[in-house]
Formats: C-alpha cells, sequence, structure tokens
C-alpha cells in the first residue's frame, strides 16, 4: 500500500525547499519535514510489517537510507535513469525517522536530482477506506474553485483512481451552484463533488450537515470516514495518498483512531502553528506552538515523533478526519455556530485516540491577525458550554473571575463592543441549552456583527485630520511591511498579557490623566499599550480595516455595571451548567440537527 510520496515544493503549495529536503554539501537530504517516515507512530497504531522506497531516479551516483542521523546503507548507481526498490529495517527499529539522500550525478544539469517516488508498506489484511471529504463554506467561492481544481488534478493521476474519494461541498450561502465554474466541475465529477445546500448555522451546521449526509450514505457508498476541512485553506492533497495509507493498515484495537490535522501558517508557510491542542482552565493549550518546520531537529523532537502526547490533544476542524463509527446518528457536534465545536466534540470522542501524521493538514492565515471582534461572543460562550460538559470542578468563582477578566481586557482597550458582546455571551449561556436549540443563529449573527465593526484605514482620515492620519496609515503600513515571526513570538508570549502595578491599580491608566498623543495598536500587541491614551486607532495589518477607539467614562461604568450584573448572575450560571450536563444529548441527535437544519418536512422555522 502506498503510504506517502515524496514531496517536491510547489507554486501553488508551498515553495519552501527546506520542508521537503536539505542541501548537504554533494548530497541532497530528503529529510525535509513532508518527507520524513515517522516509525512510532505507524508501530502503535497500524499492522504494518515492511518499510520499501521506490525511487524513479535520473542521474545519480548514490543513494543513501538513513535513520534519524545514521546511514543505514549506502547504494551506488550507473548515473543512468533507473528503477530502485529499496528496504528499509522497519521491524528492527521502533523509534525515530526513516530518510534517505541522493547524490546528484556530475552531470546532471540540476542541482536537485530529478526522481520521483513513495514509500509503500505491507500488512497481512488491508481494511477497506472510503474518505467523505466535506468542506464547509459560505460564499467563498474563489478559495472552493482553487481547492476543487487541486483534487481533482491529484485525483486525475492513475495511482489515485482507487481511492474513490468523495469531496462534498457544503454551501451555507446558497450560493456555490450559481457560480459556472464550479457548477460545471460538479455536473462532470457526480461521483467525486457533491453541492449540499445548507442553512447558514455557521461551521457546526455546515459540517454537521457534511456528517449527517456521510451517515446516510455510509452503506450505498461504502463510506468509512468523514472528514472536515477548511474552505480557505491552502492544501496538498497529498493528505488524502497519507490518510487512505494509514487508515488501511490501522490494528483493531485502533479502528477508529482520529487523524488530526496539522495547521501551518500561510505567511510563514515553515511554521507549525498546531499539531494538536487541549484545553484546560478555560483555555485552549499547546504544547509545541510556533515549530519551524525548517529544522530536522524541530521535525524529530519527541512531541513530533511519539505516538502519545502527555497531554491528549484533539484537533481542530481545518483538517479532522473521524471514523463513522464516532460520527453516528446518536452522537453529533453541538450547534455552537463557530469556535468549540471541534473541541467538544474531539475531546468527547477522545478515548478512540488520534494521531498527528506528517503531511496530513492545511495552511491557513493566522488567527492573531484580526481582532476578536463578533468572535468574541462565541469565545466566551462556547468556552463555558465547554467547561460545562468537561470542566466541573470549575467553581463559581473562577468561573466569575474569568468573565470579567474578559470584560476587563475589552475595556482597557476601548473595546466596548467586545466588552458588550462577552457579557451577553455569559447571559444567553445562562439561559441554558434549550435556548441555544431554538434561537434563530442567522439572525443572532446578523445581530452580533452589528455591534463590533471596522471599517477601511481610509475612512479615519477625516476623524484624525490629514496630518495625523498620514502618521497613523504609515506607522499601520510599516508595521504590515515588517511583520515577522518574531512578531507571532511576541503575541503568544506569557509578556503579552504582563502588566505592572501602576497599570493594574489605574485600570491601564483610566484613573491618571490621559495622554493625549494617538497610537496605533494592532491585534497582536499587548492591550496594555493602551496605557493612559485618550485615543488609540486599532487597525488590522492585513485586511486594512482599523477604528478610532476613544475614552469614555460612560462605558467604564457600564463596564463597573456589567461586574455587577454578572456576579448577580452567577446563580443562574450554575442552573445553566447542571441543565448542559443533563440535556444536551437531546440537541445532538441526528434527528434533533435534522430540524434544526429544516431537512425534513416539519421543522422548525
Amino acid at each position: 500500500m502506498r503510504l506517502q510520496n515524496i514531496r517536491f515544493p510547489e507554486p501553488d503549495i508551498c515553495r519552501e525547499e527546506e520542508l521537503y529536503f536539505h542541501r548537504n554539501g554533494e548530497w541532497i537530504d530528503f529529510n525535509g519535514y513532508f518527507n520524513l517516515f515517522y516509525i512510532e507512530k505507524r508501530k502503535k497504531y497500524t499492522n504494518q510489517e515492511t518499510l520499501t522506497l521506490h525511487l524513479e531516479v535520473g542521474e545519480c551516483q548514490a543513494v543513501r537510507l538513513m535513520h534519524d542521523e545514521t546511514m543505514i546503507r549506502e547504494i551506488e548507481l550507473s548515473g543512468q535513469p533507473e528503477p530502485l526498490t529499496l528496504e528499509f529495517p522497519y521491524q528492527e527499529i521502533d523509534k525515530g525517522v526513516f530518510w534517505f539522500s541522493v547524490k546528484p550525478g556530475i552531470s546532471s544539469k540540476s542541482d536537485v536530482p530529478q526522481l520521483s517516488g513513495w514509500y509503500e508498506g505491507k500488512c497481512q489484511e488491508e481494511k477497506p477506506v472510503r474518505i467523505a471529504a466535506v468542506v464547509c463554506t459560505f460564499k467563498r467561492e474563489p478559495y472552493v474553485l482553487r481547492n476543487l481544481k487541486s483534487v481533482l488534478r491529484f485525483l486525475e493521476r492513475p495511482e489515485n483512481a482507487s481511492m474513490n474519494l468523495c469531496y462534498w461541498l457544503v454551501d451555507n450561502g446558497r450560493t456555490l451552484s450559481e457560480h459556472e465554474e464550479i457548477s460545471r466541475l460538479t455536473d462532470q465529477h457526480p461521483d467525486t463533488i457533491r453541492i449540499i445546500p445548507n442553512r447558514n448555522v455557521g461551521g457546526a451546521g455546515g459540517f454537521t450537515r457534511g456528517m449527517i449526509e456521510a451517515i446516510e450514505e455510509k452503506e450505498r457508498l461504502g463510506l468509512t470516514h468523514v472528514q472536515m476541512m477548511d474552505d480557505d485553506a491552502v492544501m496538498d492533497p497529498e493528505l488524502f495518498v497519507r490518510a487512505y495509507g494509514f487508515l488501511g493498515m490501522r490494528k483493531d484495537e485502533w479502528e477508529d483512531i482520529t487523524l488530526g490535522g496539522s495547521l501551518w501558517r500561510e505567511d510563514f508557510p515553515y511554521i507549525q502553528q498546531a499539531a494538536g491542542e487541549w484545553f484546560k482552565e478555560f483555555v485552549v493549550q499547546n504544547d509545541f506552538p510556533l515549530a519551524d518546520l525548517r529544522d530536522f531537529h524541530v521535525c524529530t523532537d519527541k512531541y513530533m515523533c511519539e505516538a502519545v502526547h502527555k497531554n491528549m490533544p484533539y484537533s481542530g476542524w481545518w483538517c479532522c478526519c473521524m471514523s463513522l463509527n464516532l460520527v453516528r446518528p446518536d452522537n453529533l457536534p453541538i450547534p455552537l455556530f463557530l469556535h468549540h465545536d471541534d473541541i467538544e466534540f474531539g475531546i468527547r470522542n477522545q478515548k478512540a485516540g488520534i494521531v498527528f501524521l506528517n503531511g496530513f493538514g492545511v495552511w491557513h492565515k493566522g488567527f492573531e491577525l484580526t481582532f476578536t471582534g463578533v468572535n468574541t461572543y462565541y469565545d466566551v460562550r462556547n468556552t463555558l458550554i465547554t467547561t460545562a460538559l468537561l470542566e466541573k470542578e470549575r467553581s463559581q468563582a473562577e468561573i466569575l473571575r474569568w468573565i470579567w477578566k474578559r470584560i476587563t481586557v475589552d475595556i482597557i482597550e476601548f473595546r466596548y463592543g467586545e466588552m458588550r458582546l462577552a457579557y451577553q455571551a455569559f447571559y444567553d449561556f445562562c439561559r441554558g441549552p434549550e435556548w441555544l436549540y431554538k434561537t434563530d443563529a442567522e439572525k443572532l449573527n446578523n445581530w452580533l456583527r452589528e455591534q463590533v465593526a471596522m471599517k477601511p484605514i481610509e475612512n479615519l482620515e477625516e476623524e484624525l485630520g490629514a496630518e495625523e492620519y498620514r502618521r497613523i496609515k504609515q506607522y499601520a503600513d510599516e508595521y504590515r511591511d515588517s511583520y515577522k515571526v518574531e512578531t507571532v513570538d511576541e503575541y503568544f508570549s506569557p509578556a503579552r498579557k504582563a502588566a505592572n502595578l501602576i497599570k493594574k491599580v489605574t485600570f491601564n491608566g483610566w484613573l491618571l490623566p490621559a495622554d493625549k498623543k494617538i497610537i496605533a495598536l494592532s491585534p497582536v500587541e499587548s492591550p496594555f499599550q493602551a496605557f493612559r491614551k485618550k485615543k488609540v486607532v486599532l487597525f488590522e495589518p492585513f485586511s486594512g480595516k482599523a477604528v478610532l477607539a476613544k475614552r469614555e467614562w460612560k462605558q467604564l461604568w457600564l463596564a463597573c455595571g456589567l461586574y455587577r450584573d454578572a456576579w448577580r448572575l452567577m446563580k443562574k450560571h450554575k442552573t445553566a451548567a447542571e441543565k448542559y450536563q443533563k440535556e444536551i444529548q437531546k440537541f445532538t441527535s441526528m434527528d434533533a440537527w435534522k430540524q434544526y437544519l429544516e431537512i425534513e418536512k416539519g421543522s422548525k422555522k
């Protein structure tokens, strides 16, 4: 069985050479992240018995087989194009990585050898695998078309035909069928592509609609897995090769293991944002953040190689493949609209196991590049739901402090809309699961969007005046142009959230005379940089949007009122948390979801 192909940089996917190979004197080491073969995960979760490297080489002098940094053997070559079949000592080694190195021919026209190849594994009995990849989208036709074409090109290759991959587009915006090219491709490939119109009920509703489709088609199509995928992410369809290869050899005791997807940054493609996260104390935790995958030693770190992590992770739904024995009519996600649907569902089903394979993932824009805005509401409300279900030990005092903290972070940076949304989220949580299920999610989302709005930075010229606007605009442009990995590091650093005593006791300078000089702050910078400021321009460096925020005393008094109201709500919080724990299963069944999505006659309006 083909387990993974040898990959090279591609302009439309990833150009970072060191993610694929490294130049080492006369040798080209194929020990980049995407071309490593991780051993321990295969040993634990699969019945694989052998590992063979198949190569078609051009003008090459020699090939080396490697384990970690040790050479296994070196094979002299003729210097002529030839096929090679090379065996790794898979049975003898339990940990680390296998890879190979090639010495190009003396007369070769390129310093990078012309070759192609793949890793093959064998086991006594292969399991049937058929995946339904589900892409949830809302009016993002350019992204959808890009990935759709990429997948179809991939499936046209003879070696991929046997996959019988299903690629389904859940259309929350109900616009895909109106797109001429997407519609044409769908008609040309009816067995592969399917457009599924859906209510606009966020990612949770879109992915669940795809799950329902997969459940209902499971027997007829022979489906075994459903794979959630973001619509606006960049992907290499090679990920399907790795999914099919791994799942086809999985052990019986890991029959329903989840394939978790890694998240790489679109702006810095060599940076791995996450490969498994976990949830504790209201916060998403990451044990191996911002890993530079160009570095062989980073790629072979214990965290990257081990089959089981100390803290059991879940996978974000940017790319996540789950067994249809887990995704069942009686076990579907919570209708959260967006955010935390993947967290709760992943943790709910984590007993089946999870593994993260190199190359199984996507590139996505950094989440820190925009202010939380509307997502403040979903982050707070859904964190409370997740905590009620998964961390019942959290005390009322801990929860109240967390709510107060969310309000405080927003008020010190003059983000009054988000401040109100944080409280509204708490209030709505206290309404319980019945309210969550019955509320019009699309109408609610539209209302939330009206509460926080940023505009093109050019609109600030009239508010700021020509000279002040030029200064702020120049700063924003320079900030964008100088944005680097170190800037991202600063965002995730604990120092960003730290404040000295003066900032704390004066409410970040609210109780001190105002500094009238206007500064500009991005989402990455610490909110405490607004210390004593009277006005601040909050700008998003890559969206081009901004807003002029001002110190307003009435908003501070409102915040004090929200602190009081949140305290008063704590009794209702306890009742709501108990209802979520006792009643949530009523709203995660197939019947409940079909009514929610208005799939069947007689559903709610």
